[in-house]
């Protein structure tokens, strides 16, 4: 086992050695990872470059392959925490804990939307600074831990105080999208949060709950920016017609979605392998005419039940392509299993398996349904297709189609309309959420930090410097606020702490005017369930790291590690050597 404990040498006139200090190395890395991230907090932030790979720098692996740049433009937090190629072994736990549920696991852009990460980085970050000096003055990491957990404590009663149902605002709607803006905030592209807003709002008046399925959003890179739009059903944004014949749009429309990884499809039944033809009584002929009588009987079936509209999972053959043209039915094929979904959501049609088994109940409806050109193909002159199912009745998913975006401003831009929509249901207390709202700007933080200091003055032990410490890591969050804003941390904390002192529990700290004043009435909220969330997640983080004191490199070999085999940095080396030196001064000696 490799110690990874930080120690002094002792001096000529220490009659004994010092007791060893906490190690540092974690803390280190959190910290390096919200030097990182800190600059793009609050609305005047930075944007990152992350740069995973470079064209002109890769070489290629196989013939053929064209190098590709592979890098990500964004402030927001969660993207950045996914993107960092960081290889400290803290590095995973933060993420798993701070980040999205299921990083790298989905193709949907934004599907895993989680808020606050860059405040909540940066709070761990200021828990583990005052740990680190609380602990080099001679506090026992126990204590930290301890006085970390009243702080806690008073930071949700006092959090549970300040928040406010939506129902207790006069303008309900107009709070939910100064919410939405507020999740926009350092993000906003095109300048358009207070446009999109008021869109976000309607879609989850819709469905509730944004998910993958629920709430969708495409990107065009054609058209203006201030052109985008919501779409009450569902788009394909690479589906269209099977055949030219077909309609290119239906009103009113009559909706059948073919699903099953076999039978998703309209296509001819596959021969089995053991089957066998008796030419002497039949020939080849009479097969097909078998074929076709089936495909009459299945398309007659649709036209009696009056679909307009086919989208299947699978293919759709030729024959068919025909058929279903002949009876002005608009075949939609290749459609991937979650726009299925998402269709099914939005039309309030079943997934049907079996196409010869179609029920009446099984239709889904749609307003209108039509065929719009896409983006242009790369070295093609045919424009892609969209298929948009609009004005559906009662619409279980919506989607949003933002036009004039492309490459990194079309993913930031997805990302950024979905966090807002997130943000408005967590505020209504969608799902598992807390309902509610605490002010931003960072009154709050400043709120809790004075609570928590006041808590602080109740206890007698070394626990109280741990408390204090965490009312000192809540207004680190705000003088960050300040500093990304170009204006002094100290004197904007200063300030604040004299209106909350005076009775002002909602000043914020507000931009770009950089004055200090009620956050309520300027408008700027938070949900209170990404704040609750967020403050969690900092003190369980820094409570695991106060509470590992040893490193072990687990790797498997045929030879014993040595004295020297750590996993950590030369500090923790050196300090290897220095208990080699100094016998008895492990924690784990007498």
């Amino acid at each position: 086992m490799s110690s990874v404990h930080e120690a002094s040498p002792p001096t000529a006139d220490d009659a004994d050695p010092p007791a060893p200090r906490f190690p540092h190395a974690n803390c280190v890395a959190v910290d390096v990872l919200a030097g990182v991230l800190s600059t793009a907090f609050g609305p005047l932030s930075s944007d990152k470059l992350v740069v995973n790979q470079l064209a002109s720098e890769t070489e290629p692996q196989n013939r053929g392959d064209v190098p590709a740049d592979d890098l990500v433009v964004t402030s927001d937090g969660a993207t950045l925490l996914e993107e960092l190629p960081v290889t400290h072994p803290i590095a995973p736990i933060v993420r798993r804990v701070l980040g999205p549920e299921r990083p790298g696991d989905t193709d949907v852009v934004g599907q895993d939307i989680p808020d606050g990460v860059t405040s909540t980085v940066v709070l761990l970050s200021a828990l583990l600074d005052e740990a680190v000096d609380l602990v080099d003055r001679g506090v026992h990491p126990h204590d930290v831990r301890a006085g970390y957990a009243v702080g806690l404590d008073a930071a949700l009663a006092t959090l549970d105080a300040e928040t406010r149902l939506l129902s207790s605002f006069p303008d309900e709607r107009a709070v939910e999208e100064q919410v939405a803006r507020a999740a926009a905030t350092g993000n906003d592209v095109g300048g358009l949060a207070a446009r999109w807003a008021s869109t976000v709002v309607d879609a989850v008046d819709l469905v509730a709950r944004p998910t993958e399925e629920t709430f969708v959003v495409r990107t065009l890179s054609t058209g203006a920016i201030g052109a985008s739009r919501i779409v009450e059903g569902a788009v394909l944004d690479r589906n269209g017609r099977a055949n030219d014949q077909m309609p290119r749009a239906v009103t009113d429309a009559t909706v059948l979605l073919l699903d099953g990884h076999n039978t998703g499809g309209l296509k001819d039944p596959e021969w089995d392998e053991r089957a066998t033809l008796d030419l002497r009584t039949s020939s080849f002929d009479d097969v097909e005419d078998l074929y076709a009588e089936r495909r009459r009987r299945i398309v007659d079936a649709y036209r009696a039940l009056g679909v307009d509209v086919v989208v299947c999972r699978l293919g759709i053959t030729p024959p068919f392509q025909k058929l279903l043209a002949e009876a002005g039915i608009m075949g939609i094929r290749s459609v991937n299993r979650l726009d299925m979904r998402q269709l099914a959501r939005a039309t309030g049609a079943s997934l049907v398996r079996n196409p010869e088994d179609v029920a009446p109940t099984d239709l889904g409806r749609a307003g209108r349904v039509e065929e719009v050109r896409g983006d242009p193909r790369r070295g093609r002159r045919k424009n892609t297709v969209m298929t948009v199912f609009g004005e559906c009745p009662t619409p279980g998913s919506v989607a949003v189609v933002l036009n004039g975006v492309s490459g990194h401003v079309a993913t930031q831009a997805t990302t950024e309309v979905r966090k807002m929509a997130a943000a408005v249901a967590a505020a209504r207390g969608e799902g598992s959420h807390r309902p509610g709202v605490v002010p931003g700007a960072g009154a709050i933080e400043m709120e809790l930090a004075r609570a928590v200091r006041a808590r602080a003055t109740g206890l007698s032990t070394k626990a109280q410097l741990a408390v204090e410490g965490m009312a000192d890591a809540f207004e680190t969050v705000v003088a960050t606020l300040a500093r990304n804003a170009g204006a002094d941390p100290i004197d904007a904390v200063a300030d604040l702490r004299m209106a909350h002192a005076a009775g002002s529990l909602d000043a914020g700290f507000l931009l770009p005017e950089q004055t200090v004043e009620s956050a309520t009435e300027a408008g700027v909220f938070d949900p209170v369930a990404y704040k609750r969330r967020g403050i969690v997640a900092a003190f369980e983080v820094a409570d695991l790291v106060l509470r590992v004191d040893d490193a072990i490199d687990a790797t498997f070999s045929d030879e014993p590690l040595g004295p020297d085999d750590v996993i950590y940095d030369d500090r923790a080396e050196n300090h290897l050597d220095w208990l080699d030196e100094n016998p008895g001064t492990r924690w784990d000696q007498p």
